[in-house]
């Protein structure tokens, strides 16, 4: 008799079949209360859709914390030591982030998104990405292609285990 696979054996997820049938009965409320339909049907998808947002989230955030996702990578290097460009793009990010948050709670509304703060960003991601590519760079030996190396090393490698 074959052995059953996961996803065979898998539990339903009642925190996903629970969320589900609270958007659907929120979907069905909005869209059946009286009033202009049109107006019911966005703000019916609108509030499913940041619903689902918010479950997809928390699933995530329960998964960092029962340690199925590690975090403990997101600022180091290959070699160990923190990254500055890691950490700069993360606290812009997370800066910007919080910014248009409070002003869209304040006022309601989405902010015309100024220039000034697409262009820090993106320095912040070019920052990073120009480090990325220094690193990558200085760990290969001049005039080989990265994948010229990950052969050697493939082929190095099988001839250790023959011996």
């Amino acid at each position: 008799m074959p052995e059953a696979t996961d996803s065979q054996t898998r539990k339903p997820n009642y925190v996903q079949i629970i969320g589900l049938a609270v958007v659907v009965a929120v979907m069905l409320w909005l869209f059946f209360k009286g009033g202009n339909p049109t107006e019911n049907l966005k703000l019916a998808i609108g509030y499913a859709l940041l619903f689902l947002l918010l479950l997809w989230g928390l699933a995530i955030f329960i998964d960092i914390l029962k340690g199925t996702i590690d975090l403990g990578g997101i600022l180091s290097e290959v070699g160990g030591g923190a990254s500055m460009s890691r950490f700069q793009l993360l606290i812009f990010t997370f800066v910007i982030a919080l910014s248009f948050f409070l002003i869209v709670v304040s006022t309601g509304g989405f902010p015309k998104v100024p220039t000034e703060v697409l262009t820090l960003l993106g320095i912040s991601a070019s920052t990073y990405a120009v480090s990325k590519g220094i690193q990558v760079g200085s760990d290969l030996p001049a005039g080989k292609h990265p994948t010229e190396i990950h052969e050697e090393q493939t082929v190095a490698a099988a001839e250790e285990q023959k011996q």
